[in-house]
């Protein structure tokens, strides 16, 4: 496996491990505020540029929370945002957006954004 292969199958083990925490999240939330319906994102997907998206949609009550992790490759060079949004309006957390050309810069955004968005857990009593 060239340098290469090895940097995109890193990103994909990350992404999905990302997946993970976020579904670990759900469930955790889900366990202390009822009734509460979770539901795991994950995409990948083409476009103006390649992207992937890891995170969580947690409805309770008539609120719906988004916390999400986004991973888009542009120009030659990986973008990472962390986001969480309330019924799809309101911005209730924006990690900053990193730009690099850096893989291992990328995938430990990617890891640390997520630990973040996860580690939110009073999430539901802030906006409720």
């Amino acid at each position: 496996m060239d340098a290469r292969s090895s940097g995109a199958a890193t990103l994909l083990g990350a992404l999905n491990e990302a997946c993970e925490d976020f579904q670990r999240y759900g469930q955790q939330i889900a366990a202390t505020h009822r009734p509460l319906h979770w539901e795991l994102i994950g995409r990948f997907g083409p476009g103006e540029a390649a992207f992937a998206l890891v995170g969580v949609v947690l409805r309770y009550e008539r609120t719906t929370v988004d916390l999400g992790v986004d991973v888009w490759v542009r120009e030659g060079a990986f973008e990472v945002s962390g986001y969480g949004t309330v019924d799809g309006r309101r911005l209730l957390i924006d990690l900053p957006d990193v730009l690099t050309e850096d893989i291992d810069v990328a995938i430990r955004t990617l890891r640390e954004y997520t630990r973040r968005l996860c580690s939110y857990r009073s999430v539901l009593d802030d906006v409720a």
